[in-house]
């Protein structure tokens, strides 16, 4: 466990002034001082640098911050599993907003089992990957793009992405559809920070389409709400589990667009080298088989 000078710094960090920190601790300012310099001089490590009025904080100060953040939560959660039952510890997890649709109620329902209290945060991939980064989440299932180095991560399973219409557009009827006879539709896209944004548009820029290049975009901070608009206007593209009771009753209809044949990873990511790497390996070998 981390002494008293690691939450020192983690706190210099977050709040970038001396001051604002020895008030937090009920310190003095040179005593935050002197645990900053004591914690360089055993790590042999230039953790801040101090340019008036500005406080910086290094690159190896920003990993050491990092660590400490993650080491903390995982701290707090095997204490509270030491002193509790099993039954009655809590789980807080993270999904985007595509998966919270495919398999999350599924994993809560066979997870409630074991925990008392269960947390699911929906958000987009950017969103979750940094609350993973703060410590303040156990774990997330993601689709999308991520840093495969800078996380521990399993993939659970794989998804088709699909482009998607309603079924009375003529385009749907068309095979071999070049991507830009679809640029007069409307595209309806995720926001900002979305996996599925970013599968669609680094996929269309290796064509050197953008979504500037489409007659008009919508933006929708939900799956679902793009799926309910497709059914009246424009296109999409997204998973196709998200849609099959769709596509089955004949509302919406697939684009066969040409180069369009992609199949990506739905992943459990937790933080790198995380103490319950196991524990939440472990944990979805019980509850993926619900949800699949």
């Amino acid at each position: 466990m981390l002494d008293n000078r690691y939450a020192t710094f983690a706190l210099l960090c977050k709040n970038k002034s001396y001051t604002k920190t020895a008030r937090a601790l009920f310190i003095t300012q040179p005593a935050v001082s002197q645990q900053i310099k004591s914690l360089e001089d055993e790590l042999q490590l230039k953790l801040v640098e101090y340019h008036h009025p500005r406080l910086e904080i290094t690159s190896a100060g920003e990993q050491l911050a990092h660590f400490i953040e993650t080491t903390q939560h995982q701290e707090d959660k095997l204490l509270t599993q030491l002193r509790q039952p099993i039954s009655t510890t809590n789980l807080k997890f993270g999904v985007t907003h595509s998966v919270s649709i495919l398999i999350a109620p599924a994993l809560i329902q066979n997870w409630r089992k074991k925990y008392h209290n269960i947390q699911c945060i929906v958000s987009n991939t950017r969103d979750i990957l940094s609350q993973i980064d703060e410590g303040t989440l156990d774990f997330a299932v993601l689709e999308g793009n991520f840093d495969k180095h800078a996380y521990g991560s399993q993939i659970v399973t794989y998804e088709k992405f699909v482009a998607v219409t309603r079924s009375s557009n003529p385009l749907a009827n068309q095979k071999n559809l070049a991507l830009e006879k679809v640029l007069s539709e409307p595209l309806l896209l995720r926001e900002e920070g979305s996996g599925t944004r970013s599968i669609f548009t680094d996929w269309a820029s290796s064509f050197n389409i953008y979504k500037e290049d489409f007659a008009q975009v919508l933006e929708l901070g939900s799956s679902t709400g793009i799926i309910k608009l497709l059914e009246t206007t424009g296109i999409s593209f997204m998973y196709q589990s998200l849609v099959q009771a769709e596509l089955e009753s004949k509302k919406l209809a697939l684009l066969k667009i040409q180069g369009l044949d992609l199949t990506r990873p739905i992943s459990l990511v937790y933080a790198k080298d995380s103490f319950f790497e196991n524990e939440y390996r472990q944990l979805f070998l019980t509850g993926i088989n619900s949800a699949f």
